[in-house]
């Protein structure tokens, strides 16, 4: 194996050679601090309804904190491997939400390229990652004719690649981020400004409230957490962005500023896309995973649809993973 695929694969002593790994770990760790303190502030206006369920979901986070930072520092292979754990956890979710997990033929076929997806990326191995897109979608649309029942073909089929297409190829992204030789800043920079907007249109929409976002859809989403959200992830994004990507065209305030904001509206689209997949459903809520959150489609379900948002973003501006060796372990041509 090439010594610099080992290093970013597996060695945890280089975790802090760029500069912006420390600072970003900082910024994941000072809301824990912070948050009691402002919660004791102003926990006095708060009614105690509200101020219990701001302290349910603020524990959570003292677990689910590390559990992202350490992969993160460990090596690509650590993110890659807890991508994919991710990944078939949420699946599982989605197809007993859906009722897919009957079928259980087409919940194989998923799985299986949910594997290959992470795989292709812990190789390092990109014209395979993009492949693996079409030739799913036609694997479950072709062998599900094999069951010989074409009563409900569609809609298994459907489901089938709606479920690959978001916890394989969408999540995959993220796994695939993780080639790049700087990946552990820019994989630290997506999570946390995941969680910071996640933090942000909750206690912006609590506090601010106002119309609702979007009623039939979810009524407790409102249009002041949605921007108070976006504002500051895209604070955010600009002013760790500068030092993650410094020396790449990404650099630039302009381009900084539109990465945010895609990274908003892409977060605020995942959590609206959940809500109505279990309205559609016809389940108010999922798996109670974690605590004060639900389950993991609940904590998660903006990453869905961040994760290719940023990787093809950082990929068109500044490249990813450029230099690295390909195909690691196959060392297919």
């Amino acid at each position: 194996m090439d010594p610099a695929a080992r290093d970013r694969l597996f060695n945890p002593a280089v975790a802090f050679d760029h500069p912006a790994t420390l600072p970003l770990l900082i910024a994941a760790v000072a809301p824990l601090v912070v948050a009691p303190l402002v919660l004791r502030l102003i926990g006095p206006r708060m009614t105690p309804d509200a101020r219990r369920e701001t302290w349910r979901r603020y524990r959570p986070w003292l677990v689910l904190v590390p559990v992202m930072a350490v992969p993160v520092l460990l090596g690509a292979a650590w993110v890659i491997a807890g991508t994919a754990v991710l990944s078939v956890l949420c699946f599982r979710e989605f197809a007993r939400a859906t009722g897919l997990f009957r079928e259980k033929f087409i919940c194989y076929l998923v799985l299986v390229g949910i594997a290959l997806v992470h795989l292709a990326a812990l190789d390092n191995w990109y014209p395979l990652f993009v492949a693996l897109f079409p030739l799913s979608i036609a694997v479950l649309a072709g062998l599900a004719t094999l069951q010989d029942r074409p009563k409900g073909y569609v809609q298994r089929v459907a489901l089938g690649v709606v479920a690959f297409c978001l916890f394989g190829s969408c999540l995959g992204h993220l796994s695939f981020l993780a080639t790049d030789a700087d990946y552990r800043p820019r994989v630290a920079l997506v999570l946390v400004a995941v969680g910071y907007w996640d933090v942000a249109r909750h206690a912006t929409g609590r506090l601010v409230g106002g119309p609702a976002l979007a009623p039939n859809t979810t009524p407790d989403r409102t249009v002041s957490g949605a921007v108070g959200a976006a504002v500051v992830v895209v604070g955010f994004v600009v002013a760790a962005g500068w030092f993650v990507f410094d020396g790449t065209p990404l650099q630039h305030p302009g381009r900084l500023v539109a990465f945010g904001v895609l990274i908003a509206v892409a977060a605020q689209l995942g959590d609206l896309m959940l809500a109505a997949v279990k309205r559609d459903a016809g389940v108010p809520q999922l798996d109670v995973v974690i605590p004060g959150h639900g389950a993991l489609l609940d904590r998660f379900d903006s990453l869905i649809l961040v994760s290719p948002v940023a990787f093809h973003f950082v990929n068109y501006v500044a490249g990813v993973g450029l230099g690295q060796p390909v195909c690691v372990f196959s060392h297919a041509r």
